[in-house]
């Protein structure tokens, strides 16, 4: 858990503006609020693992893998600070530095 506090405060419009500066400067990636299905981007539960697919079918099926288990995302992610700052888990984020999701959806992606 992230128990880094630094007494800074930035908003959500900051991390916004930031996360979309940052993604002018990384082409590759995108916003979550840009990409118009970033659903797509997470696993169905047809996509897990026939393993895993097995303990879901022995425990409740895909209804209850859909509310309590981690559908994994297809591509990297992120997260952009208010300050502007890359981190590659929401926890590293330090606290009320509010932030913005991104996705790693390839060289060339248009809207």
């Amino acid at each position: 858990m992230n128990e880094q506090n630094t007494k800074e405060f930035y908003s959500p419009e900051q991390a916004s503006q930031h996360a979309a500066d940052w993604c002018k400067r990384n082409p590759a990636w995108r916003r979550i609020c840009d990409i118009p299905d970033s659903d797509a981007l997470y696993k169905t539960y047809d996509e897990i693992p026939r393993r895993e697919r097995a303990y879901w079918d022995e425990n409740g099926g895909e209804e209850c893998w859909r509310e309590v288990g981690i559908a994994k995302c297809k591509v990297a992610t992120g997260f952009i600070s208010g300050k502007g700052e890359f981190f590659d888990h929401v926890l590293k984020v330090p606290l009320h530095h509010n932030l913005m999701m991104v996705f790693r959806v390839g060289r060339r992606w248009k809207p």
